[in-house]
């Protein structure tokens, strides 16, 4: 028999009565349900009250076996218990489980509350500004107020507001799509239609009959299609993930063949293949993204025309995944594997396209695509006028006037682009240099908007010097609402210089395949899936080692208090090094975490030491919104605050996230996750924010002071290259020191141009032969040195599975995560053997609480 889990649901909604399996947590939509030993594939069933679901998904996860149950299916009625059973399922020797039954608790839907629709209204606002309408043929949108929404598709039953893992959020209410036309406009829906899909759970075409009565009674057809999205959920090239199913095609051809209006609604975290957008010529689709608890809302207001849409898309989208030279080299499961265990296997990548990702590849070589980058439609029409460029010192600034000569009110982007000129290092056709966003625009109405470049951000990285050159000749400036609609204002004719020199750091260890214009074609295999352990090929002994740091005198007597800390910095130094070696190994790991049913779902602290009268210090997941058990606030993702172009915007979101992690008691977010966009079968594809590293870093950062000016300290994460979900705990990325300069470190170093965080994450995978949490290179000479950066370090939860938190510990982490006593006793042996110097501690330990003091001044000041 097996032992029983422990149900790691939050709230006690769930009754485990019986059997083999208890409720692991809740998607939206689906309940997951785990066995503590793996079942063989393809076999089971599970009913709710008896009724046979349609579809579930077992999937394995460290050694157990989740099965995801799709309870929309069955449920009915909210607030009531059901009853569900599991039956038939074997493990993979054969052996029989006996049938298990469990009830899971349905709560009544939470409702808003009058006390916070301050915050709410952001939320709304940046909903708002980050969906984008992609097609929008002969004025198909707005639709008449009073209209009968045609709804197909059984995503139209499950709306999804945000992610799973990390950046999930749980909101303090959250309407679905039917809510928010019953509460927040004057539309109807075909109850009919709403009905049948909740019945039948398939995208599947209705019945003739009722397609067809459908039709005759008016209206448009609305197809929702969605995806799910978040940590440890990378998709895959196939139909029903990134490309469309068979019954979702057929749906669409039925749509268009029956009703005179069809609007495809694309509620996922980023593309989904378009090829169908060719047969199937649609009147309208809207992106929703994942766009926080009010996104219902923000859709109905779209589709009614009460919010004139204003987002442009982060990403380029093409025809198809096979046109993205990244295909050729990302790791992806498996067609019948429906998930690789993350302790078993290993990812050895080679990034071959090198620095042309996204767009610096599409537009430099000319490949057709579905939707540019920057692309994004309104219900009105803008014309853009700009100065010729000026240079201003270390800046050129643009003026762009932008005139609304439509018929309503909107917003417009105006986006900014730079062709370096020919000759010298090859790169990328153009490439974003600026944008800026307007203000809402009556009819008629202008504002001049002053676009400033910076002249670092038109350099290229020279890798034999280790230097960043502004390239001599004539550059083109050109100015437009997209990647494809540009008009050039002016060249600016520029003498070649070096703009500064830096420390050559993470080259490749071996040379491979980079694309060029000469030699566009990818060779060899890009990626391939090896034993974990056996794909990293170390540096030479002694290149990863850091300097150790020099002796704190000791202070002597009575340790000194946190208090006096705080009211006088200056004396961190002495009161660190009158703590005891335990003390310092306890502070160097993480406490642990608090995710279990009875706690408050944080995702780790520091221990209270109360004899030096040091609290306790707590962090949170909290990309959009705090991942607490206690409901809070819920804001889109950052792809789709990324696509609203509004760097105010996404301060404001870091603000109010921070607003109420000072209520739950948080001092750290764990926020923003910045990765650059490099495959849309990233699971964490919504978490991030773009494929532009200059779009990244501005939006990250204003994030990130968003998130400092109300007075917690922020994390960007995860450095550098954690590009994928697969293997990510064996990955090895293998990347161009130019590529890391242009695009993957330059994101992050922009971000810290605008806002120096508190604290950064390092990422589970290898980069070029050593794992960043280990590499004194990047943690010493790229933030500290180069970067100037003054907070602390922290490894992902359990990077300790394939790093030693010794080499850790010496290269500058100051927080082994998620730790616990275990950890703590480790470290302490290894430094009572001399493997890691009580000076060591003391510098990392250093780093961690001067962050936190200056986090809990900024605290006491805002209260």
């Amino acid at each position: 028999m097996l032992p029983l889990m422990i149900p790691l649901q939050r709230r006690l909604e769930i009754e485990q009565e019986a059997g083999r399996f208890s409720v692991f947590t809740r998607l939206e939509g689906c309940v997951a349900v785990a066995a503590l030993s793996k079942v063989a594939p393809g076999v089971g069933r599970a009913e709710v009250e008896g009724q046979p679901l349609s579809r579930w998904e077992a999937v394995e996860f460290r050694g157990v076996t989740l099965i995801f149950l799709p309870m929309l299916e069955a449920v009915r009625q909210r607030d009531r218990r059901y009853r569900v059973t599991l039956r038939g399922f074997r493990t993979p020797g054969g052996a029989p489980y006996p049938p298990c039954r469990f009830r899971v608790y349905v709560p009544a839907k939470r409702r808003r509350d009058p006390a916070r629709e301050e915050a709410d209204a952001r939320t709304l606002e940046a909903a708002r500004e980050g969906m984008v309408l992609l097609v929008n043929r002969a004025e198909a949108l707005p639709l008449a107020p009073r209209t009968t929404l045609n709804c197909l598709g059984t995503a139209q039953h499950i709306w999804r507001t945000s992610v799973a893992g990390a950046a999930r959020i749980n909101p303090r209410w959250r309407p679905d799509f039917f809510d928010a036309v019953e509460d927040h406009s004057r539309f109807r829906v075909n109850e009919a239609l709403r009905e049948h899909y909740r019945a039948v759970w398939r995208d599947a075409p209705p019945p003739e009959p009722l397609l067809e009565q459908a039709a005759a009674n008016g209206g448009p057809a609305l197809v929702f299609i969605g995806r799910h999205g978040g940590e440890m959920l990378d998709s895959r090239d196939i139909p029903g993930e990134y490309r469309l199913s068979g019954e979702e095609l057929a749906l669409l051809r039925a749509a268009r063949e029956r009703f005179e209006k069809v609007v495809v609604i694309l509620n996922t975290g980023g593309p989904v293949e378009m090829t169908w957008l060719r047969e199937i010529p649609v009147d309208a689709v809207v992106f929703t993204g994942f766009a926080g608890m009010l996104s219902a809302w923000a859709l109905v207001e779209l589709l009614d025309g009460r919010t004139n849409p204003s987002g442009h898309l982060p990403d380029t989208w093409p025809w198809r995944y096979g046109d993205n030279p990244v295909s050729r080299n990302y790791p992806v499961r498996g067609a019948d594997d429906p998930f690789l265990h993350e302790d078993a296997i290993g990812v050895r990548v080679v990034y071959q396209e090198d620095v042309y990702l996204g767009y610096r590849y599409f537009d430099t070589f000319h490949v057709p695509v579905a939707f540019p980058f920057g692309h994004g439609l309104s219900y009105t029409v803008f014309e853009m006028y700009a100065s010729r460029p000026v240079l201003r010192g270390e800046t050129i600034e643009v003026a762009v006037k932008v005139i609304n000569t439509g018929k309503v009110p909107g917003k417009a982007v105006a986006q900014v682009y730079a062709a370096p000129p020919a000759g010298g290092q090859e790169r990328p056709a153009r490439v974003l240099a600026g944008f800026e966003k307007t203000a809402l625009l009556a009819p008629g109405e202008a504002q001049t908007l002053s676009v400033v470049l910076r002249l670092e951000d038109l350099a290229t990285f020279d890798e034999a010097a280790g230097s960043w050159v502004l390239e001599a000749g004539d550059y083109d400036f050109q100015v437009g609402e997209s990647l494809g609609a540009l008009t050039s204002c002016g060249v600016l004719s520029m003498e070649g210089r070096v703009l500064r020199r830096v420390k050559r750091l993470s080259a490749p260890m071996e040379p491979f395949h980079r694309l060029t214009r000469a030699a566009p074609e990818m060779e060899g295999a890009g990626s391939a899936i090896v034993p974990l352990g056996s794909h990293i090929d170390r540096p030479a002994a002694g290149s990863s080692e850091a300097p150790m740091p020099r002796a704190t005198p000791r202070s002597p007597g009575e340790p000194m208090s946190w208090p006096e800390v705080l009211r006088d910095p200056s004396k961190l130094s002495e009161f660190v090094s009158g703590l005891s070696l335990l003390d310092l190994c306890r502070l160097n790991v993480c406490a642990g975490a608090r995710w279990f049913p009875w706690q408050d779902g944080m995702a780790g602290y520091t221990p209270r030491l109360g004899r030096y009268g040091l609290p306790s210090f707590c962090a949170s997941d909290a990309n959009s919104g705090l991942n607490l058990a206690r409901p809070n606030i819920g804001f889109p993702t950052s792809s789709v605050v990324a696509a609203s172009f509004n760097r105010e915007l996404a301060r404001q979101v870091g603000q109010e996230v921070a607003r109420e992690a000072g209520e739950y008691g948080v001092h750290l977010v764990l926020a923003p996750g910045m990765n650059l966009h490099r495959s849309p079968l990233c699971g964490r594809h919504a978490e991030y924010f773009s494929e532009d590293p200059l779009l990244t870093g501005e939006m990250a950062g204003c994030h990130g002071r968003g998130l400092t000016e109300g007075g917690v300290l922020c994390c960007y994460k995860h450095m550098f290259c954690n590009n994928a979900e697969l293997g990510r705990l064996g990955s090895h990325s293998i990347v161009s020191e130019r590529a890391l300069r242009e695009l993957y470190f330059r994101a992050f170093e922009i971000a810290f141009r605008v806002q120096k965080p508190g604290s950064v994450m390092t990422s589970y995978n290898a980069l070029n032969g050593l794992y960043p949490g280990e590499n004194p290179a990047l943690l010493r000479d790229l933030l500290r040195e180069e970067w100037g950066f003054e907070g602390f370090a922290m490894s992902d939860w359990s990077s300790t599975r394939t790093v030693s938190a010794v080499s850790m510990i010496n290269a500058g982490l100051s927080w082994i995560t998620p730790g616990g006593p275990k950890w703590v006793w480790r470290v302490w042996r290894a430094a009572r053997r001399g493997e890691i110097r009580r000076e060591t501690l003391e510098r990392n330990v250093t780093w961690l609480l001067r962050a936190f003091a200056g986090g809990k001044q900024k605290t006491e000041r805002s209260n």
